[in-house]
């Protein structure tokens, strides 16, 4: 800015140094160095941008007809200060030693976003250097090869994890991912083949798979929070999935929103593809009273789902509202070998500790005339 005394330092430049780091955070790489054409002050401004990223837009800005490999490393010695994010993933990038370079000069235990796309060519194996940024929360690593040294403890504040054409280690990449307690999200396209894949992630929320898994057949176990299944119901859903699982003989289905019909079609199709089910575990957590819910619930023919070996039944945090009676008399209709069914009565919504639902339900027709219906404590669950 200009006054009739002369020249003066623009207002910008005498920002305190925290708030033009923030600035600078901000704005896209090729951006920030952009602003060194300002003025003298600012040529170096951009050297303290947190976050580098080598994308599309960095490619078709500067690039040119320059190769990204004498850009990359001369932007990472002059960088200064914590760098929070990288992410490299500029069209046709093949796989070269000088990746390792750049990520020896990153080894500050500052990278919390760490980005490697390789486009083209052989897959990029990852230095070991990589495996001591301890801060990631982010990793998204595409066409690479990704095997933890001997003694790797884990990345034990990593939050999200995508993973694409990426070379794992079977024997050992469940060890990995029980090793990253904070785990949300776990996104897994077209990686190595498993026969089989043991996932101990008790924060999970998130997970995506495609490729080969030939174990899911061989599966006797399943444990599913109801809201993973909504992502399965976007389109219409078959009665049965295409692949059976006829090995399955233990399902829990907890917080299940009896208000979602997208919740209910998911569970009524993997209980109906899973013809030697021994025993049925479900956690309702109902708010509201869907009478859509009901309805779709009336409609389903237990003829189209004969559970020969279903022997237990728990319903827990029980309401006795209608989605949920609906539920239970679809089950009681199709069970032809139950023995039990436990009802835990939900403390916050049942008033008489469960009596009259009880009562109501050993009113509903059973396929199975041993099927027992009793009420339990939480105690005996």
């Amino acid at each position: 800015m200009c006054s009739s005394g002369g020249s003066e330092p623009d207002l910008i430049s005498n920002l305190p140094g925290s708030i033009i780091e923030n600035i600078m955070g901000c704005l896209p790489l090729r951006d920030a160095v952009r602003t060194s054409i300002l003025s003298r002050e600012w040529r170096y401004k951009w050297v303290t941008c947190p976050e580098l990223v080598f994308d599309f837009w960095f490619d078709q800005m500067f690039l040119g007809n320059h190769k990204l490999e004498k850009l990359v490393y001369p932007i990472l010695k002059l960088h200064q200060g914590p760098l929070i994010k990288f992410a490299l993933q500029v069209p046709a990038f093949r796989s070269c030693p000088d990746i390792d370079q750049w990520i020896d000069l990153m080894a500050n235990n500052t990278v919390q976003d760490f980005t490697l796309h390789i486009s083209r060519g052989d897959n990029h194996k990852l230095p070991s250097r990589i495996f001591t940024f301890h801060q990631l929360r982010k990793l998204k690593l595409y066409k690479c090869v990704f095997n933890p040294p001997l003694g790797f403890k884990g990345f034990n504040k990593i939050l999200n994890l995508n993973l694409q054409n990426v070379d794992l280690v079977p024997e050992t990449f469940p060890n990995f991912i029980s090793a990253c307690p904070m785990l949300e999200r776990l996104r897994m396209v077209d990686c190595t083949s498993f026969d089989c894949l043991e996932i101990d992630a008790p924060k999970l929320k998130f997970l995506e798979f495609h490729g080969s898994l030939s174990c899911l057949p061989s599966l006797e176990e399943l444990h599913l929070q109801a809201f993973a299944l909504e992502s399965l119901a976007k389109d219409t859903l078959p009665k049965k999935l295409p692949v059976t699982l006829k090995t399955l003989k233990i399902l829990h289905l907890s917080d299940m929103y009896f208000e979602k019909i997208e919740e209910i079609s998911c569970a009524l199709c993997l209980i109906r593809s899973s013809p030697n089910l021994q025993k049925l575990k479900v956690t309702a957590f109902t708010f509201d009273v869907v009478e859509s819910v009901g309805e779709y619930l009336r409609e389903q023919k237990s003829s189209d789902c004969l559970l020969a070996q279903l022997k237990t039944v728990d319903m827990l945090l029980f309401s006795g509202v209608e989605p949920e009676m609906e539920f239970v008399k679809y089950l009681l209709a199709s069970a032809t070998g139950l023995e039990e069914m436990a009802i835990l009565p939900h403390a916050g919504s049942v008033s008489d500790g469960g009596e009259s639902i009880l009562n109501e339900l050993k009113q509903f027709p059973r396929a199975s005339p041993k099927a027992e219906i009793i009420n339990v404590k939480k105690d005996s669950l």
